[in-house]
């Protein structure tokens, strides 16, 4: 704004002020930032109390851009000066097209997580050209770090108190050695070793085991690993699930009768310390040392108030 000449110290007060007054407004509208190295990809932090400056021209398309599953309510649109600019929506925001020579206006727009004032007004000194006006969002940013945080305690919370069962079992790791139960409350249960095997002996595993969690097929050799049934109650057979942990084939499941088969051999497994509850897998995980949570849904649907 250009102040005049002064004509009378009434005059110049009254101009002072003025100019003052709309030099505030001026820095009450926030500009943005470049986003980059194009001035005309521009950048702001989005505050439900801010209005945004856009800059805009004749012949220069406008694209005000949310975050990702944000989107403009039905009639949450209100310009000032709807016969001096075009305006269209989509998934990704608002398109704004001067259809005026001075199409400056104020612009607010309804969407399902906020409220945005902007106002429109010509390119000057002060700002490019906006072609695309994008938001960073603290209150996303957030949500995020609550979120991580959430699952980090989760996941501590699962695995405070629990070890993961030894990878070999005393009496294996160490032939001879006296085992003993896990004392009650203990978080590491006994390894189970009262297996029965019947059939072709060669695939039989050098060492199995379960810890009420899991079962461990151990094949300290040079063979091709065998594949692994396990019994379902009507008799029937299904592929168990399994990863492997060096030459341990462990099964994510623990199960009264196993079958091995290899081509046309066959070796039937029968668990004789089999307890059909288990062991509680407090970390639902077949990981060691890995915990599965619950994904919360972050993010609300909710207009801003």
């Amino acid at each position: 704004m250009s102040c005049p000449g002064l004509r009378s110290p009434i005059g110049a007060v009254a101009i002072i002020a003025a100019c003052a007054l709309a030099a505030g407004r001026v820095r009450a509208l926030e500009i943005p930032r470049n986003c980059g190295a194009d001035p005309h990809i521009q950048c702001a932090t989005y505050s439900p109390d801010q209005a945004y400056r856009v800059a805009t021209m004749p012949g220069r398309v406008v694209m005000i851009q949310f975050e990702p599953g944000e989107h403009i309510l039905k009639d949450g649109g209100g310009i000032g000066d709807a016969r001096a600019w075009h305006v269209s929506v989509n998934d990704s925001g608002a398109l704004l097209k001067p259809g005026a020579l001075q199409p400056e206006t104020n612009l607010v727009l309804v969407t399902n997580r906020r409220t945005y004032s902007l106002s429109l007004v010509d390119v000057s000194r002060l700002q490019p050209a906006t072609w695309i006006l994008r938001f960073e969002y603290p209150d996303t940013k957030a949500k995020a770090a609550a979120e991580q945080l959430r699952r980090r305690e989760a996941v501590s919370s699962a695995l405070a108190g629990q070890q993961d069962a030894p990878a070999v079992p005393a009496a294996i790791a160490a032939p001879g050695a006296a085992t003993s139960p896990s004392p009650p409350g203990s978080a590491t249960p006994a390894a189970n070793l009262q297996y029965m095997m019947r059939g072709d002996r060669a695939l039989a595993p050098t060492a199995l085991w379960d810890d009420g969690r899991f079962t461990y097929f151990k094949y300290a050799t040079a063979r091709d690993l065998p594949t692994i049934f396990t019994k379902l109650p009507d008799g029937s057979e299904a592929t168990a699930n399994f990863h492997m942990e060096g030459d341990t084939v462990v099964v994510h499941e623990v199960s009264g009768g196993f079958v091995i088969r290899y081509g046309q051999s066959v070796l039937g497994i029968r668990n004789d310390g089999y307890s059909p509850d288990g062991h509680y897998n407090r970390t639902a995980s077949s990981l060691p040392g890995t915990a599965r949570i619950e994904r919360a849904h972050v993010g609300s649907d909710r207009p801003e108030n």
